[in-house]
């Protein structure tokens, strides 16, 4: 993973990170609200604010519009649209989107946008 660009944080990347120290020297770190929303438990909570994540707020209408544009299915969750319509957000920034689902990973391949994988598990 290159060093000093965007990065894009799944959920997974947040809850599925055992040791943070290497997201600390990717770059700047973005999310979405979607994002935020899913975090649950003290620690994940408190990543956002540790990791200095800058949060992106994506409406329902760039969801509902981005779910149209590219005819993303319902099995991509708004969350992981809401990933999507970042990343092509910031796009002229050369994102690297940080997931392990690999419905999202299809699609971003598809739109051409850099992904990584933290720890990938089947879908159950």
């Amino acid at each position: 993973m290159s060093q000093g660009g965007t990065v894009i944080l799944d959920t997974s990347a947040i809850l599925h990170m055992r040791d943070l120290r290497p997201l600390m020297g990717m770059g700047n770190l973005v999310t979405t609200n979607y994002v935020i929303n899913e975090l649950r438990d003290v620690r994940a909570i408190a990543v956002p604010e540790i990791l200095n994540i800058s949060v992106y707020e994506i409406s329902a209408d760039e969801i509902a519009l981005a779910r149209r544009s590219y005819h993303i299915p319902k099995l991509l969750s708004d969350t992981d649209v809401s990933l999507i319509v970042l990343a092509l957000r910031l796009k002229d920034k050369n994102p690297l989107v940080i997931t392990d689902d690999t419905m999202l990973i299809k699609f971003l391949r598809k739109l051409g946008i850099k992904y990584s994988v933290v720890f990938l598990r089947k879908r159950q």
